[in-house]
């Protein structure tokens, strides 16, 4: 099941998105049991087949073969890149310490796609907004809009945000002709740092680990005047863009504590990799 999100979000620097966040400054406030129903029941949907029977009242044994043969035949043509289709969970960790995860921007799509971003070069206006707002719309709208190579687009928040140890779960459907998978999160307690899966083919069995990145669109002043997370949750600064940023898509240098608002580097600082992305196929019957 696949929910596009129109119209987008907006594409400004939020000031509503940080309040939601810093609601849920515990992850005690996000049970496990509670995320546990949700993904069990999202995991648990049964796929619903349509079928269309043919029949024939008064046809001789050779039409009915003819008929049969062109009914295959249409069948066939009309799936074409779609008959492949795999049905696979990504089981997603928060591998760093206090470094919570955004809702997710989540993608299907081929090598004809614009990529999320390519390392060393600038991130574009969408990935900028969500690596500094931790909102996935832009990116969801872009892609709507840049739709070649794309198969599918989503925003995925059950649960949000995500804490260190903690998963999640989405649905992704690949196939031959769209065989590659493009995800990406704020690390919400930094300025611009993000996680992501950049055009990947997975498959079942699959575990990839990735590091925090920079989008290098604000500087990394740790200031809670541009920080949503619950670090700042006692600070409504507003989450105002900082600027000043490095230009380019990079590793992440992590947190040093050389912010006005006294947060930790002992809190928030983490070692890469951040982000556990786990592949298996989806099980219809559980």
């Amino acid at each position: 099941i696949r929910v596009t999100l129109q119209p987008p979000l907006t594409v400004t620097k939020s000031r509503l998105l940080p309040r939601t966040l810093r609601q849920l400054d515990s992850p005690l406030q996000v049970t496990s049991s509670h995320r546990s129903n949700r993904q069990t029941q999202r995991l648990s949907m049964k796929p619903v087949l349509f079928f269309v029977a043919l029949s024939a009242s008064a046809a001789s044994a050779v039409d009915e073969d003819i008929n049969h043969r062109r009914t295959r035949a249409k069948a066939s043509k009309e799936n074409t890149g779609t008959k492949t289709t795999k049905t696979l969970v990504l089981d997603i960790l928060n591998e760093s310490f206090n470094q919570p995860f955004s809702p997710f921007f989540v993608m299907v799509h081929n090598s004809d796609a614009e990529p999320l971003y390519v390392r060393g070069q600038m991130a574009n206006e969408p990935l900028a907004l969500l690596a500094e707002n931790g909102t996935p719309g832009p990116l969801v709208d872009y892609y709507t809009k840049n739709s070649n190579g794309v198969k599918s687009v989503e925003a995925f928040a059950d649960g949000v945000p995500y804490f260190g140890g903690e998963s999640l779960q989405i649905m992704v459907e690949v196939s031959e002709g769209y065989p590659l998978v493009t995800v990406a999160s704020m690390a919400i307690n930094t300025n611009d740092g993000f996680v992501a899966l950049n055009g990947v083919e997975v498959r079942a069995g699959l575990v990839i680990d990735e590091p925090g990145l920079d989008a290098g669109s604000e500087e990394n002043n740790e200031d809670c005047d541009s920080i949503p997370g619950p670090a700042c949750a006692d600070i409504d600064s507003g989450n105002e863009r900082s600027g000043n940023g490095e230009g380019f898509v990079h590793v992440h240098r992590g947190f040093h504590g050389v912010g006005r608002n006294g947060l930790e580097p002992v809190q928030y600082d983490w070692r890469n990799p951040m982000m556990r992305v786990s592949v298996r196929n989806y099980d219809y019957f559980n």
